[in-house]
């Protein structure tokens, strides 16, 4: 059975970050098709190889329902292309449909609940552009897309994870980020008396500094 947490997921915030995400890339669009030439004030990207980051949000575990997220990264930059990023993340699961329905003993206990990743991933910047908060104002941005895999502790397991994600990120200055980030996390749980596949979806907001 389908949690609320996950429809509302479903249903209300994933298509308000896409159309966040079209009405940045319109607007992106929009100010590349413009004639005119005008000032345009750019904090000017260090050449700097890495950064730190720390992110909070939710994640949605199936059969689980969604709870707080907590993520920190560490990113190593080849060029202004390609990076490799280390995760380390943690959430707490809640109770399942099951549980919740049928009122019966808790199938894990409270360390077991604990899900925790750490993992290496591969990422791309796939449209490298601007965003234009004033017509005189504007900060560097990059949308990438990250592939890679790591180790989850759940319910007493560990499990490998496969990582697939997307981010979104604006400088604010030469040395501070905001980034938007959507992930799933793929792995194989028993659980629920039944081996399957499943598909782990997290939103996470926050800030990183590079050095």
């Amino acid at each position: 059975m389908e949690t609320w947490d996950k429809r509302i997921f479903l249903n209300k915030i994933l298509p308000m970050v896409c159309v966040l995400a079209m009405i940045v890339f319109a607007t992106q669009v929009q100010a590349a098709d413009e004639q005119t030439t005008r000032e345009i004030t750019l904090d000017k990207l260090d050449d700097e190889n890495f950064s730190i980051g720390v992110q909070a949000g939710f994640l949605s575990i199936e059969d689980f329902g969604s709870d707080s997220w907590y993520q920190a990264n560490l990113s190593y930059h080849l060029n202004e292309f390609f990076y490799f990023k280390a995760n380390y993340a943690q959430a707490e699961a809640g109770l399942t449909s099951f549980e919740k329905l049928a009122n019966v003993s808790p199938l894990l206990d409270d360390e077991q609940r604990k899900l925790k990743y750490y993992g290496l991933n591969v990422g791309y910047n796939l449209m490298p552009g601007e965003v234009f908060i004033t017509p005189e104002l504007a900060f560097n941005s990059a949308f990438s897309f990250e592939l890679g895999g790591g180790n989850v502790q759940f319910a007493g397991q560990d499990q490998f994870a496969l990582s697939i994600a997307s981010q979104f990120r604006v400088f604010l200055t030469d040395w501070l980020a905001w980034d938007i980030s959507m992930q799933n996390l793929i792995f194989d749980t028993q659980i629920t008396g039944v081996n399957k596949t499943t598909h782990n979806l997290s939103f996470n907001s926050g800030f990183s500094i590079y050095f």
